[in-house]
């Protein structure tokens, strides 16, 4: 592996388990093998290294959401797939968990993360849209606001399982998401 792709795969370890508050050059350097050099000459200094790792993190959760919400899949299975994958729950969501660090939020870092959700909701509002064109969903229901309930579920399970420790809340969170779907399926029937 070359020390820039070392040094990126470092700098994603640590955001996600530190955040960018955390994440040191020191630590990026300890964890990659990498010396200063390789660090500087690679990238401007920290911010830089964040958005290039991020970026890429992005990159792989985007390729992980077209996979889940495939439009060859049924619509309520790609509503399915989605709220009940696993996820590594107490580490929370690897753009997610960033929104609380302030020099993320107040840098060009944050659209990325903002681009993220913005996918997940397009996502989930058509396969919301096209369980209604099925006859899953009653026509009455707002794709708009039930795709953001739906990622706020997910988000929300995340910081309930860390931080109570317990991976179960996820586990709850996900389950009643499906369930208030499976119910409005069946009102519809």
């Amino acid at each position: 592996m070359s020390k820039r792709k070392a040094l990126i795969s470092a700098a994603k370890d640590l955001l996600w388990e530190q955040g960018f508050e955390a994440m040191s050059p020191k630590k990026v350097m300890r964890l990659s093998g990498a010396g200063q050099g390789s660090l500087y000459h690679h990238f401007e200094g920290k911010e830089h290294l964040a958005s290039v790792a991020l970026a890429e993190v992005s990159d792989e959760l985007f390729s992980l959401s077209d996979s889940t919400f495939d439009p060859e899949k049924p619509p309520m299975d790609r509503l399915y797939d989605y709220l009940m994958r696993a996820r590594p729950e107490l580490k929370g969501c690897k753009l997610g968990r960033l929104v609380s660090d302030k020099t993320i939020i107040e840098s060009n870092i944050c659209k990325t993360i903002g681009a993220y959700f913005a996918h997940i909701e397009g996502h989930l509002s058509q396969a919301l849209k096209d369980a209604q064109a099925s006859g899953d969903l009653p026509h009455y229901l707002d794709t708009s606001a039930m795709s953001k309930t739906l990622q706020a579920v997910i988000q929300g399970g995340y910081i309930l399982a860390r931080g109570s420790q317990n991976p179960e809340q996820m586990a709850q969170a996900q389950e009643g998401a499906w369930v208030m779907l499976e119910a409005l399926s069946a009102h519809n029937s």
